[in-house]
């Protein structure tokens, strides 16, 4: 199964903006591909209903000043992610308010309402599907 949240292409054909200045939350671990948010200065795991800021580009491990490369969400930017948990009636085609799943690393099909992720494809075969993120931290 993929991992994680994967750029796929902008609507607008614009760069990504890096941001490689922010440490990661102290004694947190990231994985490449996972949402994440800014809180109090540094980068940590978004999931549920938050509204992530954009996607790690690199692997962090636990510890002090951890230093963390991220690519901001923007507008019209799409992605390639799992999806994860029992499917509820509503995961279909078109569904807005998909929530990021615990683990910040894929969409919960199970929780359809009060996300930030709309979905245009899903692939059952293999558990994938093409997303927009509708709400952002920095829109």
């Amino acid at each position: 199964m993929a991992q994680g949240f994967s750029f796929a292409l902008n609507d607008f054909k614009s760069a990504g903006t890096r941001i490689t200045d922010k440490l990661f939350t102290n004694s947190e671990a990231g994985v490449a591909g996972e949402a994440v948010k800014l809180v109090n200065g540094r980068w940590t795991k978004a999931s549920g209903t938050d509204a992530p800021g954009g996607i790690l580009n690199n692997n962090v491990k636990a510890g002090t000043d951890q230093e963390a490369d991220v690519t901001l969400i923007t507008p019209g930017d799409w992605f390639s992610a799992p999806y994860t948990g029992t499917p509820d009636a509503a995961f279909k085609e078109g569904v807005v308010g998909v929530t990021i799943s615990a683990d910040g690393l894929s969409l919960n099909a199970a929780t359809v309402t009060g996300g930030s992720i709309a979905v245009l494809n899903i692939n059952t075969n293999t558990a994938t599907a093409f997303v927009k993120f509708k709400s952002r931290q920095f829109s």
